[in-house]
């Protein structure tokens, strides 16, 4: 109970943070495929099982490998090996505040850069990993669609729950390729 006041604390300190800032209006034709830098938030947490390796050949096929920037934590750490000369920022539990947000340093390590596109893939709304979507003014922010997601995606994918985790992947993956 402690931890879900925490994460609405957490919410209400987000909503805040951005309440000035827009999302510009974009076509998404084109707006995927066109996309140089890519951030990829891998799933945070012992309860969402890590992607496949095929989600990591098909981010391969779309950037180079120095191209795509992960961000994870400790459990992670043994993915960067899927994308060699890829960037991978990891998240240990002291980066983040009591209300569960990435702090400053942690946000600067990530935003040193511009992203085209921003993938989130946690399958439920883990605040620090969604905040950090947010935070990478991306143009393309994509994740699931679940409970106040649109507060920090402008791409949202609406799971089946009848898929397995590594299909939603999959899906999440196709879904993506057809812009």
């Amino acid at each position: 109970m402690l931890e879900s006041l925490r994460s609405s604390i957490g919410i209400l300190i987000t909503r805040v943070r951005f309440r000035r800032s827009r999302d510009a209006v974009i076509s998404f034709t084109r707006s995927v495929s066109s996309a140089d830098q890519a951030l990829v938030i891998l799933p945070f947490g012992d309860r969402t099982p890590l992607p496949e390796p095929e989600v990591f050949a098909s981010l391969r096929r779309r950037f180079a490998d120095e191209r795509i920037t992960l961000v994870g934590d400790e459990r992670c750490a043994a993915l960067s090996t899927q994308l060699p000369r890829s960037r991978f920022v990891r998240v240990a539990p002291s980066d983040l505040t009591v209300f569960f947000l990435p702090r400053k340093t942690l946000v600067e390590r990530i935003i040193g850069q511009r992203y085209d596109l921003a993938l989130d893939l946690n399958l439920d709304l883990v605040l620090p990993s969604a905040y950090i979507c947010r935070r990478s003014d991306a143009r393309v922010r994509v994740g699931l669609e679940r409970g106040k997601a649109d507060r920090f995606y402008n791409f949202l994918i609406h799971p089946d729950p009848s898929l397995g985790t590594q299909r939603l992947y999959e899906r999440m993956l196709a879904c993506l390729e057809m812009f």
